[in-house]
């Protein structure tokens, strides 16, 4: 028996942290994983029960199994049960690598605490990280383990992909997530004269919603599910931080350059071409897949979407059409995990 582990959430969560485990968790079980389930975070007043439920659960484990697990590389409690259980199980661990929170939240942990927490993964047999930079960090940071890359993270849908140009504008920007001012601050600066004749819709919920400029239209908040049916626009801006340039001293900003943003599998089932920074982690994708643009700042926009003819953004949109039908089934995650079971699998039979 193999095994998945992460979260149990639900489906009105509105951002990627609900609906990026529970995809994970029911494509791993398509493929024949039984998930087992632990508290991402235990509360104060139920801690010991929270806990002991974990622990149990855990306990089920058979030895000589498989073992994904989400992974947010974070010093919680939760995670360090998990290894510290399937350490003394003779299993091979698959850490999924949902979110690296040292390099998110860098500020907040001490070198010893980021080594700390990034050691935990020598325990693993190999490991799936969302592309070539996150792949990269990791080894560069000590972790000398066999790595396998998604490049793009699922978004498992029933919805019907947009398949049709309703309308070809060619000036309105989507933007969708967590309307922080730490991840979405950006938004604020966009000025009138930067902006020109193009529009912003955006969503999400945040405080950010009711600071936004002249020409940056706030459409609502949805949950992730509702998504594909409710975001509209000509292009999907991946971007994040408090910035309209990339601000190395900004971790949420510079985050993007480790990390496959949810956003940009949204966009793609809404049937939009994207907008990346052209050091983010997806920029080769987005190159190598003719699916969008590349910029350096959010003031060249204008003049780089001003510059795209009508044919080439159909190129872009049928791309990224494509990309989005394999989102919508698992494909890239199943991809990465039949990979990484079978480099399980070569190293049992090379103990044997």
């Amino acid at each position: 028996m193999n095994y998945i582990i992460g979260p149990k959430m639900d489906k009105n969560g509105m951002f990627a942290g609900n609906k990026f485990p529970r995809d994970i968790i029911n494509t791993c079980n398509e493929l024949g994983f039984e998930p087992v389930y632990v508290h991402e975070g235990y509360s104060k007043k139920k801690l010991i029960f929270q806990y002991l439920e974990d622990y149990i659960n855990l306990l089920h484990i058979k030895n000589n199994s498989i073992v994904i697990y989400i992974d947010q590389v974070t010093p919680k409690l939760s995670r360090k049960l998990v290894y510290k259980i399937l350490a003394k199980k003779n299993v091979k661990i698959i850490p999924l690598i949902e979110d690296i929170d040292v390099i998110r939240y860098s500020r907040n942990f001490s070198l010893q605490e980021k080594k700390r927490e990034l050691e935990r993964l020598s325990l693993a047999t190999c490991i799936i990280s969302q592309n070539y930079n996150m792949s990269k960090f990791l080894k560069n940071s000590g972790v000398e383990k066999p790595t396998v890359e998604m490049n793009v993270l699922d978004f498992l849908t029933n919805s019907t992909i947009k398949d049709v140009i309703s309308h070809y504008s060619n000036n309105v920007i989507c933007y969708g997530g967590n309307l922080s001012y730490k991840q979405s601050g950006f938004l604020t600066k966009l000025k009138y004269q930067d902006i020109g004749k193009l529009q912003y819709y955006v969503y999400g919920k945040g405080e950010v919603s009711n600071r936004l400029p002249h020409n940056v239209i706030y459409k609502g908040g949805f949950s992730a599910e509702e998504s594909i049916e409710k975001l509209k626009g000509d292009w999907g801006l991946v971007w994040n931080g408090s910035s309209v340039n990339i601000n190395d001293e900004d971790d949420n900003a510079k985050y993007y350059n480790f990390v496959s943003p949810h956003k940009f599998s949204m966009y793609a089932l809404c049937g939009m071409p994207v907008i990346v920074y052209s050091k983010s982690a997806m920029a080769q994708f987005v190159r190598e897949n003719e699916c969008g643009i590349l910029i350096n700042s959010l003031s060249e926009i204008p003049q780089k979407i001003g510059s795209i003819s009508r044919d080439q953004y159909t190129r872009y949109r049928n791309n990224i059409l494509s990309i989005a039908i394999h989102i919508s089934k698992g494909d890239f995650t199943k991809k990465s995990v039949r990979k990484a079971e079978m480099l399980a699998n070569i190293s049992n039979d090379l103990k044997g």
